[in-house]
């Protein structure tokens, strides 16, 4: 195995090992429900960061009908992935329904970009590295 590879593989590893599996920790006390997406917002943070919101509607299990927002998952540039008329799976305060925290914000939607530029910065050190060892062995 290449020194590069190795390289690689450490830094994989390193970065796995230190950042949580978890993007949003739930209480255990929240109850989990369908919703169904009345209306998407994108937003442009100021260095670039895409979030999107949806309004959902949901039922508790009291059988009361609520409307709140919620944060989903959200692609760069392009915005939310899921549009109106959706159905996603919420978590909501059993004591206050109106504080909800949907299911779809994932791993990669919070450390995507940490881990993209981590693999940029290897893969860049790594083609420093061949050139070096090209030019001192010319």
């Amino acid at each position: 195995m290449t020194f590069t590879l190795k390289l690689i593989f450490f830094t994989l590893a390193l970065l796995g090992g230190l950042l949580p599996l978890a993007a949003q920790e739930i209480d255990p006390t929240w109850i989990e429900a369908e919703a169904t997406i009345t209306e998407t917002h994108k937003s442009i943070g100021r260095r670039g960061r895409t979030n999107a919101f949806a309004d959902v509607t949901f039922t508790t299990k009291k059988e009361e009908a609520i409307q709140t927002r919620v944060e989903i998952l959200a692609i760069p540039i392009y915005g939310a992935v899921k549009s109106t008329g959706d159905i996603i799976m919420i978590y909501y305060d059993p004591e206050t329904p109106q504080v909800a925290r949907s299911k779809n914000i994932s791993f990669f939607n919070t450390y995507g970009m940490y881990i993209l530029i981590a693999l940029g910065i290897i893969l860049s050190t790594a083609r420093i590295l061949k050139m070096r060892k090209k030019s001192i062995s010319a």
